[in-house]
């Protein structure tokens, strides 16, 4: 493929499509860019190609139209076409590319028009040939390298056009995510999504030598409100967790299993509890995609195919639980939405924690925006009545966090964490009357 011998300067190219602000987003690798761009058009701008992505990302053919316009337009634009070719590259080829900065793409309204987001569609679709191709090098079955590459296009599509009702594309700043499936460390597995990571969670975990009970406790300097929910900013009658180990007990806040910090700091014996998932360790990093039920039986089959997948094809890797922060994860779904829920359902069978929040999280993925005005948004399903009812009832909607430990998986379906707390309620008030006997005699 030959390419073209008189690369654009970027800011002649930011300043024929009047986003002179941007040089610093645009900036890094525009000359690797430049210099491996071809001087025909990409494939990833030709018609054959972008029917073929559209149908792997599951989208409706509905949407051609549409990228073919877009595709010839950018095609008859220098400016335009050096831009699309640098933000495939940026997306696909450049890890070090921080997905912040993807984030913070800009629109192309001033010289696309009602096409703008449709760029940046034809930009994520580009992702899926190096997908699949690097999917086949790895041996990743088929079904999952399909699952994987054509679930994210019709839920970000959807978002899209619930906000430009009639329009094709997607949010410049919604793109970022391609970036997890490019670099192979996401999965669609089933109804949910996984990638090994890091535990980024303010909890440690603990489990019993011998009983096996297993209890959480808020990490140090935690702060939660009165209904043991992370606290506001500036919240000034927040109580602050502490977490201490001396003397032969570990001292700390506890965590319910129902996702609500204990008012009071629970103690147990160091030589009887031992440190079992902390902030740090790795975990199966669960995404929940929008669409299609979630019943306890497919997340419970997806999170078994999970464990036998990435023993697979990650045998170094030995993520000791899965873990999860979502809106779906808010522990007050129990009492504002029905009780029988999928979702409620499977929030029993985990042990769920408080996180920081917003106050209108999951709005975006129930309704497809932010900024709704709660007084006249659809009321068209149960679960937007719910949800409305209780905003407009001065609630708050909340983010709530997971972990499942994998050695408990055989256990699934059986709300073992709940049962676990029972039984730690009952031998930790023993505790807490034994020690202060000890106080009482010294």
């Amino acid at each position: 493929m030959s390419h073209s011998p008189t690369p654009l300067d970027l800011n002649e190219v930011l300043q024929k499509l009047r986003l002179e602000e941007n040089i610093e987003l645009f900036a890094p690798h525009w000359e690797e860019s430049a210099a491996a761009k071809p001087s025909i058009r990409p494939s990833f701008l030709q018609p054959d190609a972008i029917r073929n992505c559209v149908r792997l990302a599951n989208l409706s053919d509905d949407v051609l139209p549409a990228l073919y316009d877009t595709a010839e337009r950018i095609a008859s634009s220098p400016a335009l076409l050096a831009l699309a070719w640098h933000c495939q590259r940026l997306l696909c080829e450049y890890p070090q590319y921080e997905a912040d900065q993807i984030r913070q793409w800009p629109s192309l309204n001033a010289s696309l028009e009602e096409r703008a987001d449709a760029f940046y569609l034809l930009v994520a679709l580009a992702a899926i040939p190096r997908i699949r191709a690097t999917h086949a090098e790895l041996g990743i079955p088929d079904d999952i390298s399909r699952a994987s590459c054509g679930r994210h296009y019709p839920e970000t599509l959807w978002r899209y056009n619930q906000h430009y009702a009639g329009r094709i594309g997607v949010f410049p700043g919604s793109i970022y995510w391609v970036r997890n499936y490019v670099l192979n460390h996401l999965y669609r597995v089933g109804r949910l999504e996984y990638m090994i990571r890091p535990f980024g969670s303010h909890v440690h975990v603990y489990r019993h030598a011998s009983t096996r009970q297993v209890i959480a406790l808020a990490a140090d300097g935690t702060k939660f409100d009165d209904k043991g929910l992370v606290a506001a900013d500036g919240d000034s009658s927040a109580q602050h967790a502490t977490l201490s180990e001396q003397d032969g007990y570990i001292r700390g806040l506890a965590i319910r299993p129902s996702g609500y910090a204990t008012a009071a700091p629970c103690i147990l014996p160091s030589n009887e509890w031992k440190l079992v998932l902390s902030p740090g360790d790795p975990v199966f990093d669960v995404h929940i995609p929008s669409g299609g039920q979630m019943s306890l039986a497919s997340c419970q089959q997806s999170m078994r195919h999970a464990l036998d997948f990435f023993s697979q094809h990650y045998p170094t890797q030995s993520p000791s639980a899965f873990s999860c922060s979502s809106w779906i994860l808010n522990p007050q779904l129990a009492h504002i939405y029905r009780d029988d829920s999928n979702m409620v359902l499977w929030q029993r069978e985990l042990y769920l924690y408080p996180t920081p929040s917003g106050d209108r999280s999951g709005l975006r993925f129930i309704f497809g925006r932010d900024d709704i005005d709660i007084a006249t948004a659809p009321r068209d399903t149960s679960l937007r009545r719910a949800l409305l009812n209780h905003l407009q009832a001065g609630g708050r909607l909340i983010n709530g966090g997971m972990f499942f430990l994998c050695e408990d998986f055989k256990d699934f379906g059986s709300q073992i964490y709940q049962r676990y707390w029972s039984a730690s309620v009952a031998s930790l008030d023993s505790i807490d009357r034994s020690e202060n006997q000890e106080k009482g005699r010294e």
